[in-house]
């Protein structure tokens, strides 16, 4: 009986959850699909579900060089914190499980110290920074600015996957005559490629949905991203259903990318399985 019980409340406790995640994806969708009469109802109960729905504002969106720019800009502010923080990242963390030293601890904090703070408080001194180095206004400026912002998390992942190669691995490596940038490519890195593969859906997320550096650092320049193209429009009061297809084609993206990165994933985790 308890355990009926027990299932029941877990069950109940799962569904408000799915609930709770489903609600907002739903009018999101409805909204952005929503014709006129479904919005302005002129008093009336507004639908579940639009009247009429249609995809114009889809249509008028992909078609905007504006909103095709905006989309391109977070796309290559992403991608290019995708490589910085992986590029500084991976070999940091590696570094720091080599060092055995109370210095390490030092170090650790160090890199967590921008993430001490909140975001507008740091975000200030770091725009003063970039901007006295003319990146300001810059893809490469934000990207930047993005990858401080992901980095500590990167080596604080990957540094516990680290730790847990065990040193004879590396040993037999160079035994047999591996250099120690082959047995880091070759050996080390595949063994780390889940939490890498955690650690690059973390930073996407986190560079395309960014928003204060962002802001600060692009100012009213000529170039924004999707979160401060969302914000200006905000300024402007429109329609609803657009601003529900720029929420939906903001969201989308970021489905996709953890779609495949978490398909390699399984794959990645069903091989190791395999091989124990």
């Amino acid at each position: 009986m308890r355990l009926k019980i027990k299932n029941l409340i877990i069950n109940f406790g799962l569904l408000l959850i799915i609930i709770e995640t489903l609600t907002p994806i739903y009018f999101m969708i409805k909204y952005s699909i929503s014709d006129r009469d479904s919005i302005i109802t002129g008093g009336d109960v507004i639908p579940l579900w639009p009247y009429h729905p249609t995809f114009m504002v889809y249509k008028y969106l992909l078609s905007s060089p504006k909103f095709i720019d905006v989309f391109l800009n977070s796309v290559k502010v992403a991608g290019f914190t995708l490589l910085f923080a992986l590029m500084l990242g991976v070999p940091m963390a590696y570094g720091l499980s080599k060092i055995k030293s109370v210095y390490r601890d030092f170090l650790l904090v160090f890199l967590m110290s921008i993430r001490v703070f909140p975001d507008i408080v740091s975000v200030i001194p770091i725009t003063e920074f970039f901007i006295k180095l003319n990146l300001d206004n810059t893809i490469l400026g934000v990207s930047l600015a993005h990858t401080l912002l992901a980095l500590p998390y990167v080596i604080f992942i990957l540094l516990a996957d680290f730790e847990k190669v065990p040193p004879e691995i590396e040993l037999q490596a160079y035994n047999l005559g591996a250099s120690k940038t082959t047995t880091f490519l070759k050996i080390i890195m595949p063994m780390v490629i889940p939490s890498i593969i955690v650690s690059s859906i973390y930073i996407f997320i986190l560079s395309w949905d960014e928003f204060i550096f962002s802001y600060f650092i692009l100012g009213y320049g000529e170039i924004e991203t999707l979160p401060v193209y969302l914000n200006k429009m905000l300024s402007f009061q429109p329609p609803q259903n657009i601003l529900m297809g720029v929420a939906v084609l903001l969201s989308l993206p970021v489905f996709v990318f953890v779609l495949l990165i978490q398909k390699r994933l399984l794959i990645n985790i069903k091989e190791g399985a395999l091989k124990e």
